[in-house]
C-alpha cells in the first residue's frame, strides 16, 4: 500500500484534474494515441468515470441504474457494468468501475474483435458489441488478470459479455449518485489511465 501511495504522490503533477482515489489510480496526459514495444496503437479514451470513495454511502444506486438502463430492466446486480465493494466492519464503501485502459487486456484477449473502441460517440470508450460477442468470456478473464473483480461481466441469460460503455457519453451512474461519489472526467486529447498505469489487487 505504501507503493501506491508513493506512486500516486510522484504521480501527481502529471495529472490533468484526475483523481487517485482509494485503489483507483488515473492519470491524464496529452496523448492521442498510445504506442506500444511492438509497434501497436490505441487510441486513449477520451472518458473515463473517477470515484471518491470517500464519499460513497454504500447504496448502491450507480448498480441500480446501471443495470436498468443497459439490461433492459433487469435488476441483477450482477449485471452492472459497476460493482460495489463493501467492508461492512470497517465502513468502507468502493464503486468499481471501468478503467477505460489504455492498453486494454479485455480487447486483446476478444478472439472476434467484438471489443472495439467507441469513435462514433466520440468517448472512445472500450466497448462490447454484443452482436458480435459469442460468450467465450475471454475479456473477462483477461481483465480479471488485472483487475477484480473482472469489469467486463458475462450475461448468462443473454450469453454475451458486457461492460460498461459510459452509457453512450452520459454515464446513468454518475447522473444519478446522490452523493457526488462518480463523476465523468473528459479530454479530447486522450486520458492516460487504466492498465498499464495501475494495477489492482
Amino acid at each position: 500500500m505504501a507503493k501506491d501511495v508513493d506512486r500516486r504522490t510522484a504521480l501527481k503533477g502529471l495529472t490533468l484534474s484526475a483523481f487517485a482515489l482509494g485503489s483507483v489510480i488515473s492519470i491524464g496526459k496529452l496523448f492521442e494515441v498510445l504506442t506500444f514495444p511492438n509497434g501497436q496503437k490505441i487510441a486513449l479514451a477520451k472518458g473515463v468515470i473517477l470515484v471518491d470513495k470517500s464519499l460513497c454511502s454504500g447504496c448502491r444506486i450507480c448498480e441500480m441504474v446501471c443495470t436498468n438502463f443497459n439490461s433492459e430492466g433487469r435488476n441483477s446486480t450482477s449485471l452492472a457494468r459497476i460493482s460495489l465493494e463493501k467492508d461492512y466492519l470497517g465502513g468502507d464503501y468502493q464503486p468499481k468501475v471501468c478503467h477505460q485502459c489504455a492498453d486494454p487486456p479485455c480487447l486483446k484477449a476478444c478472439p472476434v474483435t467484438a471489443l472495439q473502441v467507441d469513435r462514433q460517440k466520440g468517448t472512445f470508450a472500450r466497448v462490447i458489441d454484443e452482436r458480435v460477442c459469442i460468450g467465450c468470456q475471454k475479456c473477462v478473464e483477461a481483465c480479471r488478470q488485472v483487475f477484480r473483480p473482472s469489469r467486463p461481466v458475462f450475461d448468462a441469460q443473454r450469453h454475451r459479455a458486457v461492460k460498461c460503455h459510459l452509457c453512450f457519453g452520459e454515464p446513468q451512474c454518475v447522473k444519478f449518485c446522490p452523493l457526488g461519489v462518480l463523476r465523468m472526467e473528459r479530454s479530447e486529447k486522450g486520458l492516460l489511465v487504466g492498465y498499464p498505469v495501475i494495477k489492482e489487487d
